[in-house]
């Protein structure tokens, strides 16, 4: 599995030098599959073809922000079908195999995340039904800095400071 991982993580990081990897990666994805297989609202669905693990698609229960009707989501993580296995059916199986379970887990809806530059995926998720919901944006604030100034604002109405707990530390 985590071989395959490796090749998602190359695939994204041809696409753009924002996925650069930490040097100990493969630790910290394996720990973080252990803990949440330790979860019953994680399910790891892998296809097999003559004995060689060909793709792996990483799903997961979530509660939906509670303001909505819909309580809980489903999620699928990471995917990734070996390259000599694409357009073959593989992702459309592990996603069938999904949607039952998300189905059984009282699911009405399933999200996913795939890279702007990555049309390859987008089509296959296209291809599946799925349909573009939220646009994540980035602000890359490093590059910030060396974009030249924009003129300064007259007047910036200030916001009401409100006393907040410090949740993280980093």
């Amino acid at each position: 599995m985590v071989d395959l991982w490796e090749q998602l993580a190359k695939h994204h990081q041809k696409l753009s030098d924002r996925f650069e990897l930490a040097w100990d990666s493969k630790r910290h994805w394996r720990a973080y599959l252990e803990k949440r297989f330790a979860e019953i609202s994680t399910k790891l669905i892998v296809a097999e073809e003559e004995g060689e693990i060909v793709g792996f698609m990483l799903c997961m229960l979530s509660p939906n922000v509670p303001i909505f009707k819909e309580k809980k989501i489903g999620l699928i993580s990471d995917v990734y079908v070996r390259e000599g296995r694409r357009r073959k059916g593989v992702a459309k199986k592990m996603l069938d195999v999904a949607v039952r379970w998300f189905r059984k887990n009282k699911v009405r809806s399933v999200q996913l995340g795939v890279a702007h530059d990555n049309m390859e995926g987008r089509a296959v998720w296209r291809s599946m039904g799925f349909e573009p919901f939220m646009i994540t944006k980035r602000l890359d604030l490093e590059m910030m800095e060396r974009v030249p100034k924009e003129p300064k604002v007259k007047r910036l109405v200030a916001s009401k400071s409100v006393k907040r707990k410090r949740v993280f530390r980093g």
